[in-house]
């Protein structure tokens, strides 16, 4: 696949140029092989969206134009839902299951303090939850909001405060050994887990059973841990358990219980503004924190959202291989990943003019990612990322579930073949005539528009694909050679 890209140095700076396929029109009636190049600099934007129903070669394009874009240097992150781009080249794949446990931790904080902190996160991780969980009503989603805000206040982050908002990200397995260690005061230095959230859900279902507040409980709970612990050692020996373990265990328990006895006796006579059983109620009840736990719980079984970064290293093209999760866990980790990529990006300002790629996100089946918000991360990097060097292509089957916010925002569109039924609405969307639709033949020829400055809306040009089973294709693919597209 070596041949299947051209590089050129302009300014520095490695200029993309991936060759398409030669000019069909061009070829048949002037008997002249012009090629059609895609190259994003020249265009009015880098987003791609290409279409095709299975068997028209999409999977090939696709690892074709990937290659010319990592070939490039521009750091590329794949999101394949079907696990066939990983043999790109520079490419590392990792997959993501409830087995690898490979993830990004939700909560890592923008500390940008114009635009990033608690509240942003808060609106950002609930607001994907709610646009694939229907069944989240009014209550869970308060409840929900208030569970996030008060974890990362328990640790001393607070919105109204930017200087608490930078933390260091954690892994599962530092976390564990702190709290094997019981250095708690050690994790106020990392951002909140997903662990942490259900942890502190959990000790609020607790404070509304037996009453409390958070250092009531946390002795609550050391009480129903060193008895916990009694029994198991009572039991492994059969009731004729080892005295003198029993016996430190008895002693542990006793001072557990007199400090949980201290704690709740000092939250009783705490109390002055008669206001802090409300604090309490703004969880609503324990039915609606059971629910919301649930819901933790069923993020947290995908691994995705635990707190261990798969091992890219430096690979060229990073490949999300993300077969193994739900639709609903596909849609909350990738966007989770291209909200963090965006974000990246921002901070470094815009290119010097405006086109130059510094990054490229591929989204196989991307149809099922998007939705109509204006505020979808999706609908916001298609709208602004084109200034601060992003570029969105994705791929599908389905050219019409695309919003119109998408359509309109994207500068190169390459349909590879389109069932018949799509034809009448495709037509409409992307302004092609079906006759136009009719004369694309899969993995011979498709249509591509590329927008350009000072073209409002430029036609489809019929293109001749790289091909050796059909004499137009073989000459396509002459013109691949590293020879003749330098």
């Amino acid at each position: 696949m070596a041949r299947f890209f051209a590089l050129e140095l302009i300014s520095g700076l490695y200029h993309m140029r991936h060759f398409i396929g030669l000019d069909e029109q061009k070829l048949l009636r002037d008997r002249r092989e012009v090629m059609t190049l895609f190259e994003p600099e020249r265009l009015l934007n880098s987003h791609v969206l290409m279409c095709g129903m299975s068997g028209t070669g999409k999977s090939f394009q696709s690892k074709r134009l990937l290659e010319s874009g990592a070939r490039a240097g521009i750091p590329i992150e794949v999101f394949d839902v079907h696990e066939e781009l990983h043999d790109v080249w520079g490419a590392r794949a990792i997959k993501y299951s409830q087995a690898t446990g490979f993830g990004y931790n939700p909560l890592t904080l923008d500390t940008d303090p114009h635009v990033g902190g608690v509240n942003r996160q808060v609106d950002f991780f609930v607001g994907l939850i709610k646009e694939v969980s229907p069944q989240l009503g009014v209550k869970q989603e308060s409840v929900l909001r208030n569970i996030v805000r008060d974890t990362f206040a328990a640790i001393g982050i607070y919105q109204n405060n930017p200087e608490t908002w930078r933390r260091l990200e954690i892994t599962e397995a530092e976390r564990a050994s702190i709290i094997e260690a019981r250095q708690w005061s050690q994790l106020r230095r990392y951002y909140p887990t997903l662990d942490d959230l259900r942890s502190y859900a959990m000790r609020k279902i607790t404070a509304m059973t037996i009453g409390g507040d958070n250092q009531a409980v946390g002795a609550y709970e050391q009480v129903l841990k060193l008895s916990k612990q009694r029994t198991r050692l009572t039991n492994a020996y059969n009731k004729t358990s080892n005295d003198t373990e029993l016996e430190k265990l008895a002693t542990q328990i006793e001072a557990a219980q007199e400090k949980a006895v201290d704690a709740y006796s000092a939250f009783v006579k705490s109390i002055q503004t008669g206001r802090e059983p409300e604090d309490i109620m703004k969880y609503d009840s324990v039915e609606v924190l059971n629910s919301v736990v649930a819901r933790l719980d069923l993020l947290s079984a995908a691994g995705t959202f635990r707190a261990n970064p798969p091992p890219f290293g430096n690979a060229q093209v990073k490949v999300h291989q993300i077969k193994a999760l739900t639709t609903e866990q596909q849609v909350l980790f990738t966007k989770l990943r291209l909200r963090s990529i965006f974000e990246e990006l921002k901070k470094l300002g815009p290119t010097e003019s405006g086109t130059e790629l510094r990054k490229i996100v591929f989204i196989d089946e991307a149809h099922k990612y998007f939705s109509k918000a204006p505020e979808d991360v999706l609908n916001v990097i298609a709208k602004e990322a084109r200034k601060f060097g992003l570029g969105l292509w994705c791929a599908s089957q389905q050219p019409t579930e695309f919003p119109e916010s998408f359509l309109t925002n994207v500068g190169t569109t390459m349909l590879l073949g389109i069932h018949s039924s799509f034809w009448k609405r495709t037509s409409v969307m992307l302004r092609i005539s079906e006759d136009e639709l009719r004369a694309i033949r899969p993995k011979e020829v498709m249509a591509v528009k590329m927008m350009r400055d000072g073209e409002a809306d430029p036609p489809f040009q019929v293109t001749i694909v790289p091909n050796p089973k059909t004499e137009a294709g073989r000459r396509a693919a002459a013109k691949m050679s590293p020879a003749r597209a330098a």
